[in-house]
């Protein structure tokens, strides 16, 4: 298609090898070699490596964060130079999926780049109208079986439908997942009251099988699962006070991406609150805002 390519490889080994023994001084920092790249490439593709069992597993995690601290740094290089992105999600499917979300690597890698395919007009006219209802001070409502969670947002939102366009590099949103297709709104923290239920999601932990988290004025006041107390528990005691609330909420626009296939929060209908350092999710829940249903029962 007439481009010239540059294909950078990173080593797992070399890189967990490197971060150990590099002084910490220069441990997650760019190099204006890189900030220069950037500053000369028009499209970026990133594949990353799992993220499940990975170098996160191998290095202590103080040690994971200082070595990712670039990526604040990465991003405004990238929007300052006006870069168009794409990162394949496929990427994170490791060894350990199978153990995990019970499919093959082959079948969700293979599920993941058949839903790359969706049409990418379709998700953006679907992400427009939701973009548009999130607006500032709306009011929200997610209902699920057993659980009411209400919350305000405040007109910050980010649409991913897999074309980074020209709206996308003004509002320095230029990179997008495949497969696309959510909205991201953030919510007023200490507007967050109720429960909220959420599906089988994947954390640091493991797999969450089910639950519940419980929000009063904003704060995590409480959390239960059937099958998978010990990781939620866990999870809890690991976040900070800050993460101990909710940021945010999701709405999937991919008609052809399933659930539990890796990227839950791109699946048409799908609703995500973010807590404790995780995109919670449901596929059978309900959301209205100023009392208008946009989803009901994991259907758009």
């Amino acid at each position: 298609m007439g481009a010239i390519p540059l294909i950078i490889f990173e080593d797992e080994d070399a890189y967990v090898e490197g971060v150990s023994a590099s002084p910490k001084d220069i441990v997650g920092k760019m190099g204006k070699h890189e900030y220069d790249l950037l500053a000369s490439s028009d499209a970026y593709v990133f594949i990353p490596g799992p993220v499940l069992g990975s170098f996160s597993h191998r290095l202590p995690r103080e040690t994971v964060a200082s070595s990712t601290a670039y990526g604040d740094s990465w991003y405004r290089a990238a929007a300052k130079a006006k870069l168009r992105g794409v990162r394949l999600a496929f990427g994170y499917i490791g060894e350990d999926a199978p153990g995990i979300l019970g499919k093959s690597v082959d079948a969700i890698v293979t599920h993941q780049l058949k839903s790359a395919l969706a049409d990418s007009a379709e998700i953006g006219k679907k992400a427009s109208g939701l973009s548009a209802a999130f607006s500032k001070d709306a009011e929200v409502t997610v209902k699920t079986a057993g659980s009411d969670l209400t919350f305000r947002l405040t007109g910050v939102n980010e649409v991913d439908d897999g074309v980074v366009d020209a709206s996308d590099i003004a509002s320095e949103n230029n990179v997008h997942y495949i497969p696309p297709g959510y909205v991201y709104a953030e919510l007023d923290p200490a507007s967050v009251s109720g429960k909220f239920t959420f599906a089988p999601t994947v954390t640091r932990f493991g797999l969450i099988k089910d639950g519940t988290i419980e929000f009063r004025d904003g704060q995590v006041v409480a959390w239960k699962s059937k099958a998978s107390s010990a990781a939620l528990g866990k999870l809890a005691a690991a976040a900070s006070e800050n993460a101990r609330r909710a940021s945010a909420v999701s709405v999937g626009l991919n008609p052809l991406l399933k659930y539990g296939y890796g990227q839950n929060a791109h699946s048409a209908g799908v609703i995500g609150i973010r807590t404790l350092g995780v995109n919670f999710t449901t596929n059978n829940g309900s959301l209205s805002v100023g009392g208008k249903t946009l989803v009901v029962r994991g259907r758009l």
